[in-house]
């Protein structure tokens, strides 16, 4: 278990808190604990196509301004994080007391989360979150090895089939409790039509590492080192525990920042000092030990039905160390899943200003149908194809009615030729079909013939004898005249 604090180290760490308080404020992040959950979702949270309603936070009404309880809840505030390592301003949740554990520079190891330390564990039940740490018996104690848990909700209608939220994560367990049963757990919880997950309502964490199916945890994303001071699993294999989060665990430092603490073998105790310059002197960062880099979750939805949210963040199995969840401002936003672009060919051209596909036998150009979210769907895309081209004669092999994206893919290709003929300029028309077909992005793509080769040479009067130098004019028939050869009778 993680070492209790002596209560003479208590004094002194309350006490040195106590005169950093009377000094002036140097520290870049701004916290505001002074507007109800229901305005910082409505005003910082939701993008311009979403709406938020029945906010509450931890159980509680939206409409009840949170202030500062340095108590055993988690809490919420609104943040100004721009001129931190944060780079961003928004909503943030923790564990514990914001005003106590967020702000930097990076000076001191925390083990309260609000101003209290040591004793007892104060639990503050969440069946989601504590299905998350995966704890033997998570099921049948309730949630009861959650504690801090700070924990926003609210039901809002997509306009389009997509939603999205840009985030950060940090915690003080980082670095000294990684790889340990003390794996603070955070998750983004969506239920509503079409979604059928493992949480209550049959809700789906949406808050993934990139690329994968891991969830974003301080087991699965942190250093990736292997080394003692990262050993915090059983004695047989200090590592199990990431292992088990993510075999893949170490390839995830990609989406880690390190932000000071990293400590020698033996660790110090809780409430020390921490000294590594410049993170315990400059301002810029926050007091967290490591954060993640700003990551975006995302989710398929319905247009115009409801659903619900659970943002939530809480302490594992203790009331130390604390975790944020930082959201960025307005990004949670509703916008189109897919949209399409063209890679050009070797041989056909085209070109993005005008869209043009030359035509050409031999050769294909790559329709590459995008994915931007949901990418936890294995899922065919419906499209429409129309246009002059006739299709299966203009376009090669014809355009079937749908394109197939696999689980995790970001993108589907598909190969076309558009072959020479004598039919003169065609245009295919392809169409993007959601929201069951009330929602259709349209794209135009000409197609034409290379221009003839035309080889134009200026009348050059000879006086014999005479060396003359001929260079012709070539236009059409290709992009590079400079590569043909001219042979002279």
């Amino acid at each position: 278990m993680k070492p209790t604090m002596p209560h003479s180290k208590l004094r002194h760490a309350l006490l040195g808190m106590a005169l950093c308080a009377l000094l002036p404020l140097q520290a870049q992040l701004v916290i505001n604990q002074s507007l109800a959950p229901t305005t910082l979702v409505q005003n910082h949270l939701m993008g311009p196509s979403v709406f938020a309603t029945n906010v509450t936070y931890n159980g509680v009404s939206g409409n009840v301004p949170v202030q500062p309880s340095g108590s055993v809840i988690g809490e919420i505030a609104r943040f100004n994080g721009t001129n931190t390592v944060l780079g961003m301003n928004g909503v943030v949740l923790c564990t514990g007391s914001a005003t106590y554990m967020l702000d930097g520079p990076n000076n001191y190891l925390m083990p309260a989360v609000g101003g209290i330390g040591g004793g007892g564990f104060w639990t503050s039940p969440d069946i989601d979150l504590s299905h998350l740490t995966a704890w033997p018996l998570w099921q049948v104690t309730g949630g009861n090895n959650i504690g801090n848990k700070s924990v926003l909700e609210f039901d809002f209608v997509p306009t389009s089939d997509m939603i999205s939220l840009r985030y950060v994560f940090s915690s003080e367990e980082y670095e000294r409790w990684v790889c340990s049963q003390y794996n603070d757990p955070f998750g983004f919880f969506i239920s509503g039509p079409g979604i059928n997950g493992p949480y209550s309502n049959n809700a789906m964490n949406i808050a993934y590492i990139p690329g994968s199916m891991s969830v974003v945890s301080i087991n699965t994303v942190n250093n990736g080192l292997m080394n003692a001071g990262s050993a915090n699993g059983p004695m047989f294999d200090p590592f199990m525990y990431c292992f088990q989060a993510d075999p893949n665990w170490q390839a995830n430092s990609a989406y880690y920042r390190y932000n000071g603490g990293q400590w020698f073998v033996p660790q110090p105790p809780g409430a020390s000092p921490q000294l590594e310059a410049p993170y315990n002197t400059d301002p810029y960062y926050i007091q967290h030990n490591g954060l993640t880099v700003t990551l975006t979750a995302s989710a398929a939805v319905q247009c115009g039905q409801m659903y619900h949210i659970k943002l939530a963040v809480g302490n594992a199995a203790d009331n130390k160390f604390g975790s944020a969840v930082w959201l960025e401002k307005n990004s949670f936003t509703s916008s189109d899943r897919f949209k399409l672009t063209v890679d050009p060919a070797v041989n056909v051209e085209y070109n993005p200003t005008d869209t043009t596909l030359i035509e050409y036998d031999c050769d294909s150009v790559r329709l590459r149908f995008h994915r931007l979210g949901g990418f936890y769907l294995d899922e065919w895309l419906q499209i429409a194809v129309e246009g002059t081209a006739t299709n299966g004669v203009d376009v090669l092999p014809a355009l079937i009615d749908s394109v197939h994206f696999n689980q995790l893919d970001s993108f589907a290709i598909v190969p076309i030729k558009v072959p020479v003929d004598a039919d003169g300029p065609e245009n295919l028309i392809i169409k993007i079909i959601t929201c069951n077909g009330a929602k259709v992005q349209t794209y135009e793509f000409p197609i034409d013939q290379r221009p003839p080769l035309e080889v134009d040479l200026q009348d050059t009067a000879l006086t014999c004898p005479a060396t003359v130098t001929l260079t012709p004019t070539v236009t059409g028939g290709g992009d590079n005249p400079a590569e043909y050869t001219y042979l002279w009778n």
